[in-house]
């Protein structure tokens, strides 16, 4: 049972500043939500949304028809009202054209021109008028008001005011507190992102702007001065992984946050990163291509660009978090297996997972233990002579650091031999290839199996397999579903755990693939490595997420 708010307008109407606030106030009172922020890739006009799902349980996924509507302009009113539910209410200003029935329309506008003399006021207005309709006390909205606006807060505070003596109250449309101060966290991806960098040690980030992955990178350069973290504006994406770079080889924890087309331009620096086994972590935030595609949407079209990235054969890492949540752990464990086994690894994630709101458990970063993986300065004095490429049966080589001791750190984007020193040697290009390669039989132990959903068997089941952002819209869908369907989900994608999957398609009744993408780039990936075929793909690929509702139509 949940209670679906859609807060509508164009961009420079503050669509996103009001979801935020609205989000922060039904968290500050106890209740479970999701918050979706779907934009147009314009600095005015077109079409900004933000929809606020608010549950009486955790809230994963989004959905479409929405129970109340703030429409903040006629364009938004006409788009939107066919998705208010039968019952529905729409609030809009009493200058805006024909709302119809279920509308309640404010002097809004008017009221921010002559008693605020601040026009845009009106959407804040319109926000207390929803607060007030929804049962949210004014004292826990005008303290988001505040928080939001600073020293300009006190006219919104008015405005927020105006809303609630002007605006109906509601039956009572939200379910008592679920959970008390200090229990939850109210986060977006993007935040969770670059909190677990942080709480897994970085202190260099790189990176070119392009969305969605700038959220981190503004995320991280809000907090650096606090945690040491040294922040780079790269003047591309090149510069920035190569920063990154240079950082690692130097000893810091190194991040570079981007999206399709900058991780493109990164490639060249990937490669470099493998053959002279310096870790990096890439945060890939996916968006719609090819080229610039749809900016501000969302997609998973990048699964098979992450793994084949790159001149050469490496092994890297590749996790793709489900929610916020997941996306702090799994960013720690990125770093973990990155400075372990001196590789690249990826942070899979998507537009809608780095702009969603979601509430989570209080987070805990001793979850994930953070190592030292450094071979000690004074180990590093007792040995007689120092091989940073050392063929070992595990495929890592100790690891130092340049300038901490007498020992010379080499390393060299040619063929080296365990020393550093270029060769082309034919012996010594095998043992190094083959010494690279042998990580990934030790990450791979490291990969976490798949979730599977209800536990137990999975005879005659239907499954629905997916994997990353996906999860809310699945894991909601399998629900309603009931029984004779479950769900298998991925979140750690490289290396491969290819007993579990052989296990899914050896009992389940069929295995349906559910991933926003046009050519069902994981099934792809299953395929070429066991050979199994999901047998039905249920895709989206026109940049909006999934809810559960698109994945029932589509089976039904």
């Amino acid at each position: 049972m949940s209670t679906v708010v859609r807060i509508a307008g164009s961009a420079g109407q503050g669509v996103q500043t009001l979801g935020d606030i609205l989000a922060r106030s039904v968290f500050r009172s106890g209740l479970y939500l999701h918050g979706e922020m779907s934009y147009h890739s314009r600095i005015r006009g077109g079409e900004n949304t933000f929809t606020l799902r608010i549950g009486e349980s955790p809230v994963l996924a989004t959905e479409a028809q929405a129970d109340l509507l703030v429409a903040l302009n006629e364009e938004m009113l006409v788009v939107h009202r066919p998705a208010v539910r039968e019952g529905g209410v729409v609030f809009t200003d009493e200058e805006v054209g024909e709302p119809g029935h279920g509308a309640v329309r404010l002097p809004a506008g008017r009221l921010a021109r002559d008693e605020l003399k601040l026009p845009i006021a009106a959407g804040v207005i319109l926000l207390g008028a929803a607060a007030r309709f929804l049962g949210l006390t004014p004292e826990v909205v005008r303290a988001e008001i505040r928080a939001a606006f600073g020293e300009k807060a006190e006219p919104n505070v008015r405005a927020v005011d105006l809303g609630y003596a002007h605006g109906p109250a509601g039956t009572p449309r939200l379910p008592a507190p679920r959970f008390a101060p200090g229990d939850r966290m109210l986060l977006t991806g993007g935040q969770a992102v670059g909190a677990g960098a942080i709480a897994a040690g970085c202190r260099f980030v790189a990176s070119y702007p392009m969305t969605p992955g700038t959220a981190v990178f503004e995320f991280i350069a809000q907090h650096a001065a606090q945690h040491g973290i040294v922040v780079e504006q790269a003047e591309d994406e090149i510069a920035a992984i190569n920063m990154a770079l240079g950082a690692s080889y130097a000893g810091a924890r190194a991040l570079v946050t981007t999206s399709g087309g900058g991780f493109a331009l990164m490639v060249e620096g990937l490669s470099l990163a493998r053959m002279i086994e310096t870790p990096v972590v890439i945060h890939l935030g996916q968006r719609p291509g090819p080229a610039t595609g749809l900016p501000t949407r969302t997609g998973q079209e990048n699964l098979l660009f992450a793994l084949h990235a790159g001149h050469g054969e490496f092994p890297r890492y590749i996790v793709a978090p489900t929610d916020p949540a997941d996306a702090f752990y799994l960013t720690m464990k990125a770093f973990e297996v990155a400075e372990k086994y001196q590789v690249p690894a990826f942070v899979l994630t998507d537009q809608f997972l780095v702009d969603s709101y979601a509430v989570v458990s209080a987070l805990s970063p001793t979850r994930v233990p953070v190592e030292e993986h450094l071979v000690p300065v004074e180990e590093l004095d007792r040995l007689g002579r120092y091989e940073r490429f050392a063929v070992t049966r595990s495929g890592i080589s100790p690891r130092a650091l340049p300038g901490v001791s007498e020992k010379l750190v080499l390393v060299d984007s040619d063929e080296h031999d365990p020393y550093g020193r270029i060769t082309e040697d034919l012996g010594v290009r095998r043992a190094m290839v083959e010494k690279r390669l042998r990580k990934a039989d030790g990450m791979r132990e490291e990969i976490s199996p798949p979730e599977i959903y209800p536990a137990g068997s999975l005879r005659g089941k239907r499954v629905l397999l997916g994997w990353g952002s996906t999860y809310g819209a699945i894991r909601e869908a399998t629900e309603r579903l009931g029984e004779g369907y479950a769900h298998v989900h991925l979140r750690e994608l490289w290396p491969l755990r290819t007993e579990e999957l052989r296990r899914v398609w050896g009992e389940a009744e069929e295995v349906i693939l559910v991933e926003e993408t046009a050519t069902g780039q994981l099934g792809r990936l299953v395929g070429g490595e066991t050979g199994l075929r999901p047998h039905r793909f249920v895709p989206r690929y026109d940049g909006r997420p999934f809810t559960a509702e698109d994945i029932l139509g589509a089976l039904r």
